[in-house]
Parts: C-alpha cells; structure tokens; sequence
C-alpha cells in the first residue's frame, strides 16, 4: 500500500470515528450507567441528609413543597403545617433504592411516550421530584409506568438526555394534602364523660355516660324523659373523636370569618375537655378545635401530669388553624333531639 493510499484509508477511518461519536452524543453521559446501579446514585448513603423535597408538575407548577425544620417536616404550601414523615420517608427510601432496568430513549420527541418530558411543557404528563442533601440536589421525572405497572416506572434526570426504566413503583402522583398530618385526635367512646352539642339555633343535647362497663350513653335533656333514643346515632356522636383525620388545613387568618353551626364539648373521663367549634362553607365543613382541663375536673385530675401532657399536645397541633374534615365526621355529631329520637307509631298514624 502506496503513502497516498495510506492517507486516505485514515482519513476514512477518521471521519467514520468522528461520525460514530457523533451519534453516541446523547449517550456519553452515560458510559458508566449499568443495570443495576442506583438511579440517583449518593442518595441512600445520604438518607438522614435529605432536608427537602419539592414535587412539580406540567407548567412547572409546584405540587407541594416539604422541607425539614429542626426535628420534624412541614408543608411549605400549606403555612408549614407539619407533614406525615412516614409518608416522606417512604418516597425518600424508594428513590434511594430504586435502580436501572433498563437504558430506554434519549430522543426528546419520543419523551411523552414514556411520560419524561420537561414540566416545563403544559402538555407534560410527569412528575418532577427534586430533592436536596447536602450540597446535591437531583431532579428526577417520574414519568409512566412500566410493563410491571406496580413495580416499575420510566424516568428521566433532569441533567439527562436518557430516560430509564427502574424497578420502583415510585408514587407521586399526588396533591398538596397527601402530605399533610392526617391525624388530629384518637378518643375512644369509653373515654368519653359527657358531650354537650349546641346548634346555631340555640338547640341543645345533653348526653351522659352511664359509667357501666358497656358506657352506655343517655341524654340528660329530653323534653319528653319517656321518649325513645337510638342508641346508634348516641354512638356516633361518642366515636366521633376515635379516629378524627383532616382533609385540609389553613390558618384561622386564610379562613376569615364564618358564623359556626355548631359548638359541641367532649368531657373526658381524665378530666381533659375537647372543644370543637364547627362551620360549613357551601357543601365543605371545618373545625377549629381546643383542649382545657375542665373546670369540673377534681385537683387531682388538675394536676396530673399526664392530662396536662394530653391537653398541651392537642393545643400544639391545633392552635390557630381551622381544618377541613369529611363531611361524615361533621354529620356524626351535628344532631339535635330529633335526629336521635326512634320515630314512634303515633307519627306514623
């Protein structure tokens, strides 16, 4: 093989290396990516580090914004109001763990097949989780779900051209108040004393426990002491407070002011007292809810420490906020005389 000969089979060789690396672009990034290998890679080592999370969707609109404050974790959009850490902690964990099946497109116009665009577009139907550790903080589409729908999801990192398939299910679809402490109170009936309801008609149910082994309830106020009480709807009032969960929350400013429909008082048998002052807005309902120790209650009840404990932490977690709560637990203790009365055979006639 002549000079001349040797010169051009190196330029060819040449222009097809430059041609080969030219199409790789998109990919180079990715030379050290495998399956297997943990798609925001650092992060489980950095689990007890990770002091914020913000979760955007199409038209780069803020779903919910959780940050770490101190010992505990609070919804940015919702005035700080404390969030469920068991809730983060589980989102936290699934990306720390989740890792790469598979190396999918990097064609931004093959995107939206698998959900990755950039939530920058309106058209975009994926989740942006950013997440901040230390000096890191990742972005992370989570886009659609993969062939294992419950198992996998297709992903993109926002500082990459290639989506992945991992192998997390990776939930996120969700609104601001998915992220909210549900929980408010947890008062079971045989706790309960007594429980005063007063309407916004000036109406009023007295009901009392019979302190019995089954704490059974009566009303102390009927205007006929012969007529029949149904027992259910006396329970419903009593177990009201057993699990009693929000739905949304603001804070008595954002609320303004509303003529409540209904003040009812449970009495317990710690001598603690639960107070809650009850609205409807259009069909929504809201409380705002207080904690004494009652005025009835013996100096012994005054002075344990265990019921000033209990009436603190209610006050910690509810003062100054109004919350929205499901329409049955607002009917469970909005009742008056008639609506717990049996209906006789004289008003069937």
């Amino acid at each position: 093989m002549n000079t001349k000969s040797l010169l051009v089979l190196l330029i060819l060789v040449a222009v097809g290396v430059a041609a080969y690396m030219f199409s790789q672009g998109d990919s180079r990034i990715n030379a050290t990516e495998k399956v297997g290998s943990p798609i925001l890679p650092g992060l489980f080592a950095a689990l007890n580090d990770v002091d914020s999370l913000q979760f955007t969707e199409a038209g780069s609109k803020v779903l919910a914004t959780l940050q770490r404050q101190d010992d505990k974790w609070v919804v940015a959009e919702r005035n700080n109001f404390p969030a469920e850490i068991a809730k983060i902690r589980s989102i936290v964990l699934s990306l720390a763990e989740a890792k790469i099946l598979e190396q999918k497109t990097s064609n931004s116009e093959l995107y939206s097949k698998l959900g990755v665009d950039s939530i920058e577009l309106d058209t975009a139907e994926g989740i942006q989780v950013s997440i901040r550790y230390g000096d890191q903080n990742p972005a992370l589409i989570v886009g659609k779900p993969g062939p294992q729908i419950n198992k996998n999801r297709y992903v993109r990192r926002t500082d990459d051209a290639t989506s992945w398939l991992v192998d997390r299910k990776l939930d996120v679809q969700y609104e601001v108040t998915h992220w909210l402490r549900k929980d408010l109170l947890s008062v079971e009936p045989a706790e309960v004393a007594a429980v005063s309801i007063e309407l916004a008609d000036g109406s009023k149910l007295e009901i009392q426990n019979d302190n019995t082994e089954e704490s059974k309830f009566l009303v102390t106020n009927l205007s006929d002491p012969d007529s029949q009480v149904i027992d259910a709807e006396l329970h419903q009032v009593t177990n009201a407070l057993s699990s009693f969960q929000l739905l949304d929350v603001k804070t008595q400013a954002e609320f303004g002011e509303v003529e409540p429909t209904m003040m009812i008082e449970y009495e317990l048998n710690s001598g603690a007292n639960i107070s809650l002052t009850a609205f409807k807005v259009s069909d929504e309902h809201f409380v705002s809810i207080d904690a004494s120790v009652g005025e009835s209650s013996n100096d012994a009840a005054s002075s344990n420490e265990d019921v000033q404990e209990f009436v603190q932490e209610i006050q910690n977690k509810t003062k100054n906020w109004i919350f929205k709560i499901p329409n049955v637990s607002y009917d469970s203790m909005y009742k008056s005389e008639q609506d717990v009365l049996a209906i006789t055979e004289d008003q069937l006639n």
